[in-house]
């Protein structure tokens, strides 16, 4: 009766501890590579993370609350020690930047399995003597990792996504035909959308979009949309071959654009599409398990972790912008 009453204190204790802890320190894992006439010896970050005080939330304990997962100490001194522990020879000097656009992890139980996600992006430079610099290389990833507990195989993922990045960069020389200052590395997304059709026009070429290619480039091939009686509520049309309206199925395109007005495809309908400060926003249904930024945006407000992150199929809807890159859908936070 004694170790019982004990063990219950302990449990008490525990669970108690647990919930003074905002937070969780995440570090790197030790690179399993050595790499041999590493061209580089130091690394630098430039955060362009939208939330930069958090790699977002992970879940602990017997209970599943949910902690902030906090870098300790800063992912620019964590990089510069990945850097180190995998170059055989520590007396280069030339040195890299790496633009860190997404790096967030988040779970979800649902029933008696756990799902984690990761969503990292990061692009890498090379520093030339002259103070400009050349792109060595890229990733855009999205991980999922399915078990009963999944905590410690999502950081591991993390830690190789970035670990694989560095020792990619450590022996390119990078294009020269092509230089960045740093200000355009501090701006790199306004940069890349000068490149894209869709953000640089005010007026939208009228047809159906089968992908984000076709959107972000302006170019239709699934011909004209139509409406009846000029009713937007009852959906887009668009005549057969025997020259009839059927009703299109949002699920079968991207976008559409009809009298110069953008809108997109998510789920089961269309929804009006807004150019704001060089994005493109709407409110629409998401499914909260699409990514982890997705899956942090749609928990309680940060700074009240602890709540129950939304999980399974639930579909609320929200703010969303999308991501110029491949189209996907943001949640705004």
């Amino acid at each position: 009766m004694r170790y019982i009453i004990s063990l219950f204190i302990l449990l008490i204790q525990t669970v108690a501890i647990q919930a003074q802890q905002k937070s969780r320190p995440f570090q790197f894992k030790k690179p399993n590579k050595v790499v041999e006439h590493a061209k580089y010896g130091k690394i630098r970050l430039y955060d362009a993370r939208e939330i930069k005080d958090n790699l977002g939330v992970i879940q602990v304990g017997m209970l599943n609350a949910n902690r902030f997962l906090v870098a300790e100490p800063s992912l620019e001194k964590q990089l510069q020690r990945q850097l180190e522990d995998m170059t055989a020879s520590r007396k280069a000097d030339d040195e890299l930047l790496i633009r860190l656009e997404k790096f967030c992890i988040a779970e979800l139980t649902e029933g008696f399995s756990e799902k984690g996600f990761l969503d990292f992006r990061a692009i890498i430079f090379s520093k030339k003597a002259n103070g400009e610099y050349l792109q060595l290389a890229r990733v855009d990833t999205t991980i999922i990792v399915n078990g009963m507990d999944v905590t410690k195989a999502t950081l591991a993922r993390a830690s190789d996504v970035v670990n694989n990045l560095i020792c990619d960069a450590l022996t390119k020389e990078g294009d020269t035909t092509k230089l960045y200052t740093l200000s355009q590395i501090e701006n790199y997304d306004s940069v890349q959308k000068r490149q894209l059709a869709l953000y640089n026009t005010s007026t939208y070429k009228d047809g159906l979009y089968l992908t984000y290619e076709e959107f972000v480039r302006q170019i239709p091939s699934g011909g004209p949309a139509q409406l009846k009686d000029g009713d937007f509520y009852s959906g887009f049309f668009k005549e057969n071959e025997k020259g009839k309206l059927k009703k299109l199925n949002p699920k079968d395109y991207y976008a559409v654009v009809y009298n110069g007005n953008p809108f997109i495809s998510s789920q089961d309908q269309f929804y009006a599409l807004i150019s704001e400060e060089d994005d493109f926003i709407f409110v629409g249904p998401v499914k909260e398990t699409a990514s982890a930024s997705n899956v942090v945006a749609a928990s309680v407000p940060l700074g009240a972790i602890g709540g129950i992150l939304v999980s399974g199929p639930e579909t609320n809807y929200c703010t969303q912008k999308l991501d110029y890159v491949n189209g996907t859908f943001i949640r705004i936070k």
